[in-house]
């Protein structure tokens, strides 16, 4: 019998212990540190190169958004640890630029990395008054009160040169023989306008696909215009 009880009561302290083990003990909750971020300003650059004047029709621009944040580190009570000032610059991505001459207006669209190309022979530049077309003004605003705009000037080289190109690139193909076609193809070569020289001589080749004999001819008479 004393066996028995004595088993018992050592069963139930070893229940009461390992119950007493099992219990949390209560300390003081650990709590991170809060971390504040207030925008102090925010702006747009247009990166346009180092040249304002174009001297050709194509130039290619980055877009960046630059903020500068004042971070402010709390402890478990709201006491302040640290403050410090950040700066942080990201693309201006897939986003609209405004591009602005005179009376004409229009917006390009950045890519991912903020990138964007100006092209003033694109056909939604074609309207545009080359006569009077002395600048191009750039602008983006992320918001009502940040804007950013620059100024590219178009001198009267490039201004002529625009003219002759409009023409040789959208004037009717269909009134001008082969002889032609390839004009405007080595012309627009020769005013240093490359990629709008193999575009066009591209699509006149596509364009001829369904009569070997007029392509034939056409290429034979773009082999003639590029001899020396």
């Amino acid at each position: 019998m004393f066996a028995t009880l004595n088993s018992r009561w050592t069963w139930l302290c070893a229940s009461l212990l390992l119950a007493g083990c099992s219990t949390p003990v209560t300390l003081h909750e650990v709590v991170a540190p809060r971390i504040e971020r207030e925008l102090l300003s925010q702006n747009v650059h247009i990166d346009v190169g180092d040249n304002l004047v174009m001297s050709q029709p194509h130039r290619s621009l980055r877009v960046t958004e630059q903020f500068l944040y004042r971070v402010t580190e709390l402890g478990p009570k709201g006491e302040q640890l640290n403050q410090r000032d950040e700066y942080q610059t990201l693309p201006w991505s897939n986003r609209p630029v405004q591009v602005i001459a005179g009376t004409f207006a229009t917006e390009l669209q950045t890519d991912l990395d903020g990138l964007v190309r100006l092209n003033l022979l694109n056909d939604g530049f074609i309207e545009l008054d080359y006569d009077s077309l002395r600048a191009i003004q750039l602008v983006v605003t992320p918001s009502p009160g940040v804007r950013s705009e620059v100024n590219l000037l178009i001198p009267r080289e490039l201004r002529g040169k625009l003219h002759e190109a409009v023409a040789l690139i959208y004037d009717n193909l269909e009134e001008d023989d082969v002889d032609q076609w390839a004009y405007r193809v080595q012309r627009l070569a020769e005013l240093n306008l490359e990629e709008e020289s193999n575009q066009l001589e591209n699509m006149l080749i596509l364009l001829t696909t369904g009569d070997p004999q007029l392509q034939g001819e056409f290429i034979h008479a773009l082999e003639i215009n590029q001899r020396p």
